[in-house]
């Protein structure tokens, strides 16, 4: 299966922002953003991404997709019987799991979030302000 991303759209939305753009504000390399954008990227790094969803104010779902065309190949092989059960046994487990888990308010499941988030943000920020003392150490050497 082949991930790609959803720059392009994301863009749009943001009134056709260039690259030029997104790796000044986030310090992504433009050719970086280019290959993302253009599917030709191998992977993508976490703390890319995470600058990526923080400039974009989206999630990674936002983000990244899944090609479809490449999911047909599943078509033709129906799963077996024994993979059904499996899944099955899995799903369930999961549900058994949450059921026992103890209810929430979903203020408090919000908070936990934003303090994902929060946290996230702040490592993105502690990264960027480390790379100029990594660049001068480069540099020194």
């Amino acid at each position: 299966m082949k991930v790609i991303t959803k720059l392009a759209e994301l863009k749009a939305k943001c009134g056709d922002i260039t690259n030029e753009e997104i790796a000044e504000f986030t310090g992504i390399d433009e050719r970086e953003l280019t290959d993302l954008e253009k599917g030709e990227a191998r992977a993508i790094e976490l703390a890319t991404l995470a600058k990526l969803c923080a400039f974009f104010q989206c999630y990674p779902n936002d983000l990244l997709a899944i090609e479809r065309e490449e999911l047909d190949l599943f078509a033709s092989q129906p799963p077996s019987a024994e993979e059904l059960s499996k899944a099955a046994e899995i799903i369930n487990k999961a549900f058994a799991r949450a059921e026992a888990m103890p209810p929430r308010p979903a203020e408090e499941i919000w908070a936990d979030f934003q303090a994902v988030r929060a946290k996230v943000a702040a490592e993105i920020a502690k990264s960027e302000s480390l790379a100029p003392d990594m660049e001068r150490g480069k540099t020194d050497a």
